[in-house]
């Protein structure tokens, strides 16, 4: 579904993205983990479009997506959880998950399917529905980060980016998250990109794993394979302890 080959971004002179390829299959869940600054978020931001890649490719079903703008890749099939949620604080739940639809809007695609798919992501996130009036800024953390992957999901994405979506979370509202994760693949089909702080959970989550350091893939394989590897679990696993999600 997804191919990037030798990808290079910048930060003004920082060079963030050193080389890196990687690839997804239709269906997958794939994880990236790494230290602060190994160029994770840089990697989801330049798959988007909000840092624009200075040399390499990404080939997103058969098709170069690298020179696009951003609305151009979400009418792709590619939309973008980013980290801290972001959400419009001074508008309702409603209004934000109805701005995710924003260039179906456009397109003029019939409103009975926007509306249909803002029954599922209600389904998904039933404290969105009991708060549609609300105003994002007034949610819980939480509430907020599911109202984030649900304005995602209201363009209707092939290809789901997710970045830190557990981080500052309560244990069981990130094993609600991740549940729902779970549930896109498994019924929706919808492939899914992954940065995680905690690089356990994701792992026992996703299909398969690329490490990051300093801008370049040092390890990739199986996400079983990588919960076994000596030096993974050293610098990025930690010590046992009660886990938030397991298949």
């Amino acid at each position: 579904m997804l191919k990037i080959k030798n990808l290079n971004s910048y930060y003004g002179k920082v060079h963030a993205l050193k080389n890196v390829s990687l690839h997804l299959k239709h269906g997958e869940i794939v994880t990236l983990i790494g230290a602060n600054g190994a160029g994770k978020t840089t990697l989801l931001n330049s798959l988007s479009a909000v840092i624009p890649p200075g040399s390499g490719d990404i080939i997103f079903e058969g098709a170069s997506i690298r020179n696009l703008p951003p609305d151009r890749i979400v009418k792709h099939g590619i939309s973008q959880v980013p980290e801290g949620r972001q959400v419009f604080n001074p508008l309702s739940v409603a209004d934000n998950l109805e701005l995710g639809a924003y260039l179906r809007y456009r397109s003029r695609e019939g409103k009975s399917e926007i509306a249909k798919d803002l029954d599922t992501v209600y389904a998904l996130f039933p404290r969105l529905l009991e708060r549609r009036k609300q105003l994002a800024g007034t949610l819980s953390g939480g509430e907020q980060q599911m109202l984030a992957i649900g304005r995602a999901l209201m363009a209707k994405p092939r290809l789901l980016l997710l970045d830190e979506p557990s981080m500052g979370l309560a244990p069981l509202v990130v094993q609600e998250i991740f549940r729902v994760l779970e549930t896109l693949r498994k019924e929706k089909k919808t492939t899914i990109l992954l940065v995680e702080q905690n690089a356990k959970a994701a792992l026992r989550l996703a299909d398969r794993g690329y490490v990051l350091e300093t801008g370049k893939v040092i390890l990739e394989g199986l996400s079983s394979e990588l919960l076994e590897n000596k030096e993974v679990q050293r610098a990025y696993l930690g010590k046992e302890k009660k886990e938030v999600w397991e298949r």
